[in-house]
């Protein structure tokens, strides 16, 4: 089945119904990008969070929070009084 669909400007794909009828709901999938065409492959395994051991968890998230984060400039001092926080 061929379809012409569109990427708004958030990057949302409106896929048409008659496509949706033969997909499952709930399905994850892998974005391929080959070039100019996107690819859609199933998932087969369930994610890591399902199938890791609390201890690999927890050491994922060890390695995530000692990961090297880009540079950004610092807030300025109103920005952090407790007036300005919600503007």
């Amino acid at each position: 089945m061929n379809a012409i669909v569109e990427v708004d400007e958030r990057g949302t794909i409106q896929l048409p119904s008659a496509m949706l009828a033969v997909l499952k709901p709930r399905t994850r999938y892998v974005l391929e990008l080959q070039g100019e065409t996107l690819l859609l492959h199933p998932v087969t395994e369930p994610p890591f969070w399902q199938s890791a051991t609390p201890q690999e968890r927890a050491e994922a998230v060890r390695h995530w929070a000692v990961r090297e984060r880009p540079a950004t400039p610092p807030l300025p001092e109103f920005a952090l009084r407790r007036d300005h926080m919600y503007d």
